[in-house]
């Protein structure tokens, strides 16, 4: 495990810019309240306060691999008064062999004698502070280790949904294709070939969509225009395609296969059940920070509806929500005998 002061150049710089502060406090304490000379108090403060630092660094690996996460309190107790005695021993016994070969001042190691208890005190202190850091600073790396693990976990879950919710799709415009060849091969063989070619140009470009389940609109529209194409072969002129597409928003990006059920639905909704012709209208512009896109058909209000599970509106709701957050991207209207669906996209910078 890293040493987060050692691995981090801000953090070690912060460390040592506090200990520099808590030895310059040291020295003004010994010259102003115990009259020690400067240049006592000087050596006294930087090798009392810098090894006790050097010591403070070495206390991470005390905390760290004693996996603190997985011992009791009271085994924790035990062990940081066991290795804050050894490394009080070692700081003040070091500390004073050094400073008494050093010092020869007598009122200076007068003091120096009767100054121990007071030492072991702020040792103690210096001791529980660091210790207190270092777990804070697990607590930290530990939080922000579970937030990356849920977040990848997150986005696994929803990448599963959003496959499930995807592999629904083609079925279901396959299901109605295969219908439509199945009556073709019947009343028309020949227009019955074109579309089983016209399908298998569609389902080839369905597979090979990108991993990321993002395609741009210019792509998206040449997969719609594929489906109508084969959906014209069956109802001939009864179904009319119109399009008014910005060039602007061609290459804006948004969740491949998530227009098809709405088409899918203004074909089964409105051109099956409709003796006269049936005009799909494709429209899309930019509205502020959202790509509108307007898809709209007529139908005949005296027919009997054909009812279905729902699930191809469902689905572009849910895979809107998962991907966007939000719920109301889809809006679904009726004027007079004009069925309107309106979708809106935000905008993805490119």
């Amino acid at each position: 495990m890293d040493h987060p002061f050692l691995s981090n150049r801000k953090l070690i710089l912060i460390y040592i810019s506090i200990w520099i502060v808590v030895s310059a406090i040291h020295v003004f304490i010994l010259q102003s309240l115990y009259l020690i000379t400067i240049e006592s108090a000087i050596i006294d403060g930087l090798f009392f306060n810098i090894s006790f630092a050097l010591l403070g660094l070495a206390i991470w690996y005390i905390v760290a691999y004693s996996k603190p996460d997985k011992k009791t309190a009271i085994n924790q107790f035990i062990n940081h008064f066991s290795s804050a005695s050894i490394i009080l021993v070692i700081w003040i016994a070091g500390c004073s062999a050094i400073l008494k070969s050093i010092i020869n001042e007598p009122a200076y190691l007068k003091f120096f004698d009767s100054s121990i208890a007071w030492r072991i005190v702020s040792g103690v202190f210096f001791y529980s502070i660091i210790v207190l850091i270092y777990y804070m600073i697990i607590y930290y790396n530990n939080q922000q280790e579970q937030a990356v693990r849920e977040a990848k976990l997150n986005d696994i879950v929803k990448q599963v949904e959003l496959d499930s919710l995807r592999s629904q799709i083609n079925p279901h415009f396959l299901f109605n294709s295969l219908n439509s060849i199945s009556s073709l091969t019947i009343t028309n063989p020949e227009k019955a070939q074109e579309m089983i070619i016209k399908l298998s140009d569609f389902l080839r470009f369905s597979i090979r969509q990108p991993e990321n389940n993002t395609t741009t609109l210019q792509v998206e529209l040449e997969n719609i225009k594929r489906y109508l194409d084969i959906e014209q072969i069956r109802f001939g002129s009864k179904l009319i395609k119109e399009y008014d597409v910005d060039e602007a928003c061609l290459n804006h990006e948004l969740p491949s296969m998530i227009l098809q059920p709405l088409y899918e639905n203004a074909v089964k909704h409105g051109v099956y059940e409709s003796t006269e012709p049936i005009t799909i209208t494709t429209s899309c512009k930019m509205n502020g920070n959202f790509l509108q896109i307007i898809i709209r058909n007529n139908f005949d209000p005296t027919a009997r509806s054909r009812k279905g599970a729902g699930i191809g509106l469902k689905n572009i709701k849910d895979r809107l929500h998962l991907i966007y957050g939000s719920s109301e991207l889809l809006k679904t209207t009726i004027e007079g005998s004009v069925f309107i669906a309106e979708l809106a996209i935000p905008i993805k910078e490119l």
